[in-house]
C-alpha cells in the first residue's frame, strides 16, 4: 500500500500518528491534516459496523456493536466538531 501513489497522503499521515502515538508522550497534538483523515476514517468505520450490526446474527451483532460504541464514544469525546 505505501507503493501506490493515491494513499501516499494516508499512510504518511498515519505514520506519523503511529510514531506520536507510540512516542510515549503525555499529550499528542496532531495536524489539521492528521485530525481529518482519522475524524474521516472513524466515521467510515461507524457506518462500515453499522451496516454489518443490520445483517449480522446475534454474534456478529454483539461484536459489532461493541466495538461500534467504543468507536462512537472516541468520535464524540475526541473529535467533536
Amino acid at each position: 500500500m505505501t507503493a501506490d501513489e493515491k494513499f501516499y497522503q494516508d499512510v504518511r499521515a498515519f505514520t506519523s500518528i503511529n510514531e506520536k502515538l507510540l512516542s510515549g508522550e503525555a499529550e499528542i497534538k496532531l495536524t489539521k491534516e492528521e485530525k481529518t483523515k482519522l475524524t474521516f476514517r472513524l466515521k467510515e468505520n461507524l457506518e462500515v459496523m453499522k451496516k454489518q450490526m443490520q445483517k449480522g446474527f446475534f454474534i456478529r451483532r454483539w461484536i459489532y456493536r461493541s466495538a461500534h460504541t467504543q468507536f462512537s464514544n472516541i468520535l464524540e469525546t475526541y473529535f467533536k466538531d
